[in-house]
């Protein structure tokens, strides 16, 4: 060990600079004793998430000839540009702003499908990197590693579909709530709903009893700041779009739902698998109604528990320790109670899940309790798996009927009850960790009293 030296000191691996900045009870994110063991794992984090996004991309792209979401973006953009339309009249699915940069690459000339893809990439690794960043900046080399082995476990998806970037908004905007810093995570909630709606539903983790104003009024900037482009870029329809495209959706072969019909599917020629008008796979059969309407139960049903969730970790204090499998829950219940579940959602959960273990390993008084944490991230690495193993490994028995179809369903049906699952588990967890993060302030209110 050499000598401690002070911030802007030269040392014998140049001047000391000043690590990222803690919360409030939480440690400072550590990368070694010294300058150069800090150095030594920049390097060696940077290469490790260098390397794994080379080898999923060869493994996952190069070598299989995968385009997935990018040929229907690119051919969207050229119907479009054709048509002399803009965003008002393209993937209108997608929010305003969503839609804008999807048209971005085409209109920068990107007209070849390998050129799209190769800027599609770009755009998904580099929002990955940020998040990347972010981690390691706030909590450390492990946190980064987490991080690579979700996206790695998920292969083309974390590549090739447009989801990376909320995702990563919404994994920024977690991590930062639970560091307090509820006004950036504000904005990081509202930048992520204008690329995809589902990221507000995390909006409530962003306030704190005792603090909203700040953090609410960064929201509504940011919506409606976003809100005004979106109206001047395509108007008031397609600002309201993609809130009706997905109302009007059939029953995806990946949901939660679909889950009983895909089985009955298998055998009963009565059933239908589809390439339906909304870009998806959809089942049709006898029973499809029936587990619609159970799945629009359902939604209703697990809206009305979240509210309660979170109303009541407001109430208890709103402990910075749960708000990541909060954010489990949160998402989670969207996913397991929609009619549409594709294989990309699952980066909707990684994310949180890598901020969980992140600060679960970093430690400190405010941070959230290992055992469970790993736990946690475990089930969530299992599930990206199986979710790799549908889809595109097995997918085509979930299309036609097959020698790969038992094995897709049993696949199938696994993801989905660890979804179910999961949502259970983070729920307990959240409780927990309330509870005990509520007892805590109590015994130091009452010590502080004394």
């Amino acid at each position: 060990m050499g000598p401690t030296r002070t911030v802007g000191e030269m040392g014998d691996d140049g001047p000391v600079t000043p690590p990222a900045p803690a919360a409030p009870g939480l440690p400072r994110a550590s990368w070694g004793p010294d300058a150069a063991t800090a150095a030594s794992l920049v390097v060696t984090t940077a290469a490790i998430w260098l390397v794994a996004k080379m080898v999923s991309t060869w493994a996952w792209v190069l070598l299989t000839g995968e385009y997935g979401d990018t040929y229907y973006y690119l051919t969207t953009a050229e119907e479009v540009s054709r048509a002399g339309g803009g965003v008002a009249e393209a993937f209108r699915e997608y929010p305003t702003p969503a839609g804008l940069l999807l048209m971005l690459p085409y209109e920068l000339g990107a007209t070849h499908h390998d050129q799209y893809r190769a800027a599609i990439l770009v755009m998904t690794s580099l929002a990955d990197a940020a998040f990347a960043l972010l981690l390691g900046r706030r909590t450390g080399p492990l946190g980064v590693l987490a991080w690579v082995l979700l996206t790695s476990s998920l292969g083309q998806l974390a590549l090739l579909r447009f989801d990376m970037l909320p995702a990563a908004a919404a994994g920024a905007a977690v991590l930062l709530a639970m560091e307090n810093r509820r006004v950036a995570a504000s904005v990081l909630v509202g930048l992520g709903t204008g690329l995809k709606i589902w990221p507000i539903v995390l909006a409530p983790l962003a306030h704190r009893r005792g603090g909203w104003r700040a953090s609410l009024v960064a929201l509504a900037a940011t919506g409606a700041a976003l809100v005004a482009g979106s109206l001047a870029a395509g108007g008031w329809t397609r600002l309201l779009s993609p809130l009706g495209y997905q109302r009007d959706r059939g029953l995806q072969i990946e949901a939660v739902a679909a889950t009983i019909p895909m089985h009955a599917w298998a055998d009963d020629p009565a059933y239908r698998v589809w390439f339906s008008t909304f870009v998806a796979y959809e089942v049709v059969g006898t029973s499809v109604p029936t587990w619609l309407a159970v799945a629009q139960a359902a939604s209703v049903v697990g809206a009305l528990a979240c509210v309660t969730l979170v109303g009541w970790w407001f109430w208890r204090g709103s402990d910075p320790a749960a708000i990541a499998w909060l954010a489990l829950v949160l998402v989670g219940t969207f996913v397991v109670t929609s009619r549409a579940l594709s294989p990309q959602y699952l980066l909707w959960l990684a994310a949180p899940t890598a901020v969980l273990v992140a600060l679960a390993l970093r430690g400190g008084k405010q941070a959230p309790p290992l055992a469970p944490a790993l736990l946690t991230f475990a089930t969530v690495l299992v599930l990206c798996g199986l979710t790799l193993a549908i889809y595109p490994v097995h997918y085509d028995g979930l299309v036609n009927r097959g020698e790969l179809t038992e094995r897709a369903l049993a696949f199938l049906t696994a993801r989905n009850l660890g979804l179910l699952a999961l949502v259970a588990w983070s729920a307990a967890c959240a409780i927990v960790v309330t509870n005990q993060g509520h007892t805590r302030q109590q015994l130091s209110e009452n010590g502080v009293r004394g």
